[in-house]
């Protein structure tokens, strides 16, 4: 008379009705597998979370800087590309040379201010993939 194969616990789980999803024979072959497959979706859900969240949060970054002088604001998108321009009224003295530097110069910063959250995002979620 055969008898059925030893069942061991896998170890993973606290709770007894838990354990019974990942028991396995002595050889390694899952008996029910149900706890593990809890686990991988659980993980797929959370993954899938975390890069809708990241979508979420790059299409809606935006930097808005003003310059020090206060006379000219820039903000640019998600892309970095500006999105608005706002020049105060106090302008007249200024040499359109120096404004167009000043534009430049607060653009660039606002691009960058973007850039930098665009990078910790994707951080984000890189460390949500590779834990």
């Amino acid at each position: 008379m055969k008898r059925p194969p030893q069942r061991v616990g896998c170890g993973n789980c606290e709770r007894a009705t838990h354990r019974r999803h990942c028991e396995r024979t002595k050889d390694g072959d899952a008996v029910n597998s149900g706890h593990q497959m809890d686990l991988v979706v659980e993980r797929a859900t959370g993954l899938a979370n975390s890069l809708e969240d990241a979508l979420h949060d790059l299409t809606r970054a935006r930097a808005r800087v003003t310059h020090e002088s206060g006379l000219v604001s820039v903000e640019v998108h998600e892309n970095g590309g500006m999105s608005g321009l706002w020049i105060s009224e106090s302008i007249a003295h200024v040499d359109s040379r120096e404004l167009a530097a000043m534009i430049t110069a607060t653009a660039a910063r606002a691009a960058q201010m973007v850039a930098d959250r665009r990078e910790r995002i994707l951080a984000s979620l890189q460390a949500a993939f590779t834990d």
